[in-house]
């Protein structure tokens, strides 16, 4: 560290120290983490888009229904998530 005229220390940073070569490296890792941190989630988005498209014709269908008509929005919403997740219509028992 060294004194500037006014008695306030600053720190020298040279190129050739080891403390920048740390930095260097951190910023270099940092920047390849995050670019394959999102090269990994564009796949993810593409198939949450697909299912949030699945879930609304699958709802836009049921409520066009005529046996759905009286059937809440809430209710539609959960029966769309699950046909779209691949479940089946069952009857009921009685």
């Amino acid at each position: 560290m060294a004194k500037t005229d006014t008695g306030s220390k600053r720190l020298n940073f040279e190129i050739n120290s080891s403390a920048f070569a740390v930095l260097v490296l951190g910023v270099c890792l940092g920047s390849i983490s995050l670019t394959l941190i999102s090269a990994r989630l564009g796949p993810i988005s593409r198939q949450a888009s697909i299912w949030n498209d699945c879930v609304d014709t699958t709802q836009t269908f049921l409520s066009g229904l005529q046996s759905f008509y009286d059937t809440e929005p809430k209710e539609l919403n959960a029966m769309s998530v699950n046909l779209c997740n691949g479940s089946t219509p069952q009857k009921v028992e009685q």
